[in-house]
């Protein structure tokens, strides 16, 4: 199977005849779908190491890469990567400079057990920062994007996290946040235990979460529903929930697991409510053919992928 071909069905630009070719070539033999696995390895290798420079299919170079970037953090990073759902787990130990900073880029995800034991699942284009001494006088970190937390238990240190327009406090519990810098919107989903919300520099609670809760905030209004399903928690399993959600808002969420742009020259459609799941690694492009099925616009992908306009 042509390499580019398959770089180009990782990136979900493939078109649906060449996405028939890939199925069918792995469909044909075990090993075929092996060394598609493998060829995927490399893709997320490269687009980890440097996501600003294109991704290149000589495996010389990305070894190169690999190589360089080791020698400068083997010591206080410990990464593995696998395939098929570009998961990434990284185990974090004291580290030379006052801020760490974990970026995830787009169509990716992250799995960071931090020093406390505390477990995060950071979503595409989601960035987690906290200081050097983090589980020693404090447990703060900031968050621009979303998360999935499973906080370890400590009543001397309370766990804190800071996103743009809110703060979120806890002692243990596992819970969702949603909060991407310059959206005004936040939402934080919780799964067990206890979360108390404040805004972003304030003091006092706005008030305290149980389990099965949801809290929105968006454009100064807040909103407390009951969780129905965790269905839209599943991003971490590397799926795209979508139950009776406004188009506007799934184009919203696919512009950052995909690093694009979407311009909406038919304002009708931003009517369309989409329920569906998505593969992560199916591609923005089929996502959008399967929405199309049941509503009716078109759509072209034009700047070498990264505008996508819906007619």
């Amino acid at each position: 199977m042509d390499q580019n071909l398959l770089y180009k069905y990782f990136q979900g630009i493939a078109t649906e005849e060449e996405e028939r070719l890939i199925i069918e070539w792995t469909d044909a033999d075990q090993d075929n779908m092996e060394k598609l696995l493998e060829e995927r390895r490399f893709y997320d290798i490269a687009l980890f190491l440097d996501s600003d420079e294109e991704v290149k299919p000589a495996r010389k170079k990305i070894f190169t890469m690999v190589a360089k970037w080791s020698i400068g953090v083997a010591a206080s990073i410990i990464v593995v990567l696998s395939c098929g759902l570009l998961w990434k787990d990284y185990q974090y130990n004291n580290m030379v400079f006052e801020m760490q900073s974990v970026s995830v880029p787009p169509g990716q995800r992250a799995q960071i057990t931090l020093a406390d034991g505390t477990t995060v699942w950071l979503n595409a284009q989601s960035t987690l920062k906290y200081n050097k001494d983090f589980g020693v006088k404090n447990r703060d970190v900031q968050l621009d994007g979303e998360a999935y937390f499973d906080v370890a238990h400590d009543k001397k240190l309370p766990f804190y996290v800071n996103t743009e327009m809110n703060r979120i406090g806890v002692v243990g519990t596992k819970f969702n946040v949603c909060s991407y810098n310059g959206t005004d919107f936040f939402e934080a989903a919780l799964v067990e235990g206890v979360i108390d919300i404040y805004e972003a520099n304030g003091v006092r609670p706005l008030l305290r979460m149980q389990k099965d809760e949801i809290f929105y905030a968006a454009s100064g209004k807040y909103k407390r529903t009951k969780m129905h399903s965790d269905d839209f928690l599943r991003w971490t399993e590397g799926l795209y929930c979508f139950d009776d959600t406004p188009l506007a808002d799934v184009f919203s969420r696919l512009e950052k697991y995909y690093s694009v742009e979407f311009v909406v020259n038919n304002p009708s459609v931003l009517n369309y409510n989409c329920t569906g799941k998505f593969k992560e690694q199916d591609g923005i492009e089929h996502i959008l053919r399967t929405i199309r099925r049941d509503h009716k616009f078109n759509y072209r992908i034009v700047d070498e992928g990264s505008k996508i306009i819906i007619e």
